[in-house]
C-alpha cells in the first residue's frame, strides 16, 4: 500500500491546533507568572510602606514627648518631581528632619545650633534631637536639595500635624479641622494611586461610601 508522503509528515509533526494550545499554554504560564511577580512586589511595597508609618508613628511620640507637640511643617506645600509626576513633600521633609535630627529648617518654629538644612548626616549638635536611631536609607531619600521621608514606593510620605484642640469661643462656630485624626496628625502614603497625589485625608473622607478615594491608601485613620 502506497502512503501519502504528506499524510506521514502530519502525524510527525505539529497540527495547527496542537501549535495553537501550546502557545495559549505558555502564555498563560507567562501571565501568572508575571502576575505573580505583580502581586508580591505591590505587597511587598506596602508591607514596606505600613512598616515606616509604623515607626514614623513612635518616633513621633518621641518627639512630642520631648518637645511638647508633634512637629508641624514649615513648608508643607514643596513639591518635587519623580518620574513624570509632581508629588508634595513638604510633610515628608518635616518627619525627615524630625526623625532623624538632620537640620531643622523644615520644622514650623525649631531652632537649633549649626546648619539649620539637611545634608544627610549628623554633627554633635544634632545626635540629640534623634528620635528614630540608626534609620534604614530605605526610609527616606533625596531628590535636588530636599531630604524627605519617603513610603515603600519610593514617594514622600504625606503629614500633616492638626490643629490644637481648643474650646470653640462662645458664639462662633468651631474652627475649621485640618485633618482627619483631630488632636494629632495624619499620615499617609498614596499606595498604589496615581490620581489623587494632592489629596488630603479630609477630601479623602467627605465623599463617604464608595466614591471615597483613599481605599488603596495606607494611613493613620
Amino acid at each position: 500500500m502506497k502512503v501519502h508522503p504528506f499524510s506521514s509528515a502530519r502525524r510527525a509533526g505539529f497540527t495547527l491546533i496542537e501549535l495553537i494550545t501550546v502557545v495559549s499554554v505558555i502564555v498563560i504560564l507567562f501571565a501568572l507568572v508575571v502576575g505573580g511577580y505583580t502581586y508580591a512586589d505591590r505587597s511587598s511595597k506596602r508591607s514596606r510602606t505600613e512598616v515606616v508609618i509604623r515607626a514614623v508613628r513612635s518616633g513621633l511620640e518621641n518627639y512630642k514627648e520631648k518637645f511638647g507637640s508633634y512637629p508641624k511643617a514649615a513648608n508643607g506645600d514643596t513639591t518635587v518631581a519623580i518620574g513624570d509626576k509632581s508629588y508634595i513633600a513638604g510633610g515628608g521633609a518635616c518627619l525627615y528632619q524630625a526623625m532623624s535630627g538632620d537640620g531643622f529648617d523644615q520644622i514650623e518654629g525649631a531652632t537649633g545650633q549649626g546648619v539649620p538644612e539637611s545634608d544627610g548626616q549628623l554633627d554633635l549638635n544634632e545626635a540629640p534631637n534623634v528620635m528614630l536611631a540608626d534609620m534604614p536609607r530605605e526610609m527616606w531619600t533625596k531628590v535636588d536639595t530636599l531630604y524627605f521621608m519617603t513610603d515603600g514606593f519610593g514617594h514622600p510620605l504625606r503629614y500633616i500635624r492638626a490643629a490644637p484642640l481648643v474650646a470653640p469661643t462662645p458664639g462662633d462656630p468651631p474652627p475649621d479641622p485640618l485633618t482627619v485624626n483631630r488632636g494629632t496628625y495624619d499620615i499617609w502614603s498614596y499606595g498604589e494611586d496615581e490620581d489623587h497625589l494632592t489629596s488630603t485625608g479630609l477630601e479623602a473622607t467627605s465623599g463617604g461610601g464608595t466614591t471615597r478615594i483613599d481605599i488603596k491608601w495606607i494611613k493613620n485613620w
